[in-house]
């Protein structure tokens, strides 16, 4: 969604970020950061908002507002989830372990995990090419996002075949399930648990002891999230995957994260190598976790991120010697472009740019535009049913025939179609929409419903036909 209506979690977040939406609104006043963030909320119904602004000294500013899934205020202690802002913790993962000479960015990924070819497909896929989205690995969240699951990475690695839209390794394609990957290689070089390796290297490094990285802490800790459903909002209970600390389940507070974004700072600022990062296609790089861009006259490495009611943002401004991070315990698709805005509006807002207005969501008109489609099926439906009561006029077995099987080809191609069609439009399967976009999801059952309807009641009229006509 995002954009194009498609999903990524994240993939779609990056975009909206470097889209053209946000900078073609409307200029404000540049706010404090308390102000900023309690306008945000309530410009988003966002039930709870944090930001905090750091240096290599640690927290320069901070602001929270509202309340969690649970009704308690927001502080600088309440956990969210992270979403893919998880994905440059695992990079930094890997790059510690690689100076500890127990991985190298050019070995092969099944030399390290022999459980991932045939989901590699047998490519000579690196562990460089997986930090970057160059291993051909498609973006599918009916792969990852699995709530399901309680085993390590590998385990899961080790089940998947190679999914479909997979290519050949060398382009840039942002896919959660790189990081997948990644987490099966920091368990197999290190003979242990994820968990154990990130905070031995970064989370212990940073101060962000916190974090939560362990399924039973995450159940017993994190709040529901939240997401809109029509004119109101809609509880999120979100579900942890195991196997997905790597690319989206981290879950802490935003003084965990500001901690995290102090000491990758403070690294960067350092020297820290950046690896030979990737055009992305859309003005950026992107490499070690983040993207690049630049910002205000300045080079900006940041990535936001979001699962089913949660959205988070980190930037880094090493010139500037300034981060900043945000968390919002709401998220649904069809505002993408809304939440994203707010992570570009507070790195403008530390840069001293231009802090636009927030773009107008997208959900009423999408979902305008759904329901008059389906009003009007209904309405045909019942004119046809209408007709059949006034008697109508009796039909030739051979046209009654004809209309029927063009009828049901028709239906059936429409329905079939548009379930076939929604990953590659939203970049979602109909199974898992309900979570990224509930009222979407009703609506979209609900137009399928319609066509069926319609398609009934013209069957129905022909057989009708054929019972008056006698023949």
């Amino acid at each position: 969604m995002g954009d194009r209506v498609r999903r990524v979690v994240v993939m779609s977040v990056a975009a909206i970020l470097v889209g053209g939406s946000v900078a073609s609104a409307q200029v404000t006043d540049v706010p404090s950061l308390q102000d900023a963030v309690v306008r945000w909320s309530g410009e988003t119904e966002t039930p709870g908002l944090a930001a905090q602004i750091v240096s290599t000294d640690g927290v320069v500013d901070s602001a929270e507002t509202g309340v969690d899934g649970h009704g308690a205020p927001i502080d600088d202690a309440t956990p969210f989830v992270w979403g893919s802002v998880s994905k440059q913790l695992a990079a930094a993962t890997v790059l510690q372990l690689q100076s500890e000479g127990l991985v190298a960015l050019s070995d092969a990924v099944t030399d390290r995990v022999p459980q991932a070819v045939e989901m590699l497909g047998g490519t000579d896929v690196t562990v460089s090419q997986l930090i970057h989205h160059t291993s051909g690995l498609p973006h599918d969240v009916s792969v990852t996002d699995d709530w399901s699951r309680r085993g390590s990475a590998t385990d899961t690695v080790a089940t998947l075949q190679r999914p479909d839209g997979a290519t050949p390794p060398g382009d840039y394609h942002y896919s959660s399930l790189n990081y997948l990957v990644l987490q099966a290689v920091v368990e197999s070089v290190t003979d242990g648990f994820y968990a154990d390796a990130l905070r031995r290297t970064v989370l212990e490094p940073a101060g962000a002891t916190d974090v939560v990285v362990d399924a039973t802490s995450f159940t017993d800790t994190v709040p529901p999230g939240s997401a809109p459903f029509f004119w109101t909002t809609r509880t999120v209970d979100i579900g942890i995957d195991s196997a997905g600390w790597g690319y989206g389940y981290l879950a802490g507070s935003v003084g965990d994260l500001g901690r995290y974004a102090t000491w990758r700072l403070d690294r960067l600022r350092s020297g820290e190598p950046v690896g030979d990062a990737v055009e992305t296609g859309r003005d950026t790089l992107y490499g070690n976790g983040l993207f690049r861009e630049r910002i205000d006259g300045h080079d900006v490495w940041w990535h936001a991120g979001a699962v089913p009611g949660y959205f988070a943002y980190v930037a880094l401004v090493p010139d500037e010697n300034r981060a900043m991070v945000l968390l919002a315990n709401r998220y649904g698709e069809l505002e993408a472009d809304r939440l994203a805005a707010m992570g570009r509006n507070l790195t403008h807002l530390v840069l001293g740019g231009p802090t636009p207005s927030l773009p107008s969501s997208s959900a009423p008109g999408v979902l305008a535009a759904l329901a008059a489609v389906i009003v009007a099926l209904l309405l045909w439906a019942a004119i046809v049913m209408r007709g059949m009561r006034r008697g109508g006029e009796p039909r030739s077995r051979r046209a009654s025939v004809v209309r029927i099987g063009l009828t049901i080809v028709v239906a059936a191609a429409v329905v079939i179609g548009s379930i076939t069609a929604v990953p590659s439009v939203v970049g979602v399967a109909p199974d898992a929409m309900w979570r990224w976009a509930p009222d979407a999801t009703v609506m979209f059952w609900a137009l399928l419903g319609s066509v069926m309807a319609v398609a009934g009641v013209i069957v129905l009229r022909e057989v009708a036909g054929q019972r008056r006509s006698g023949r």
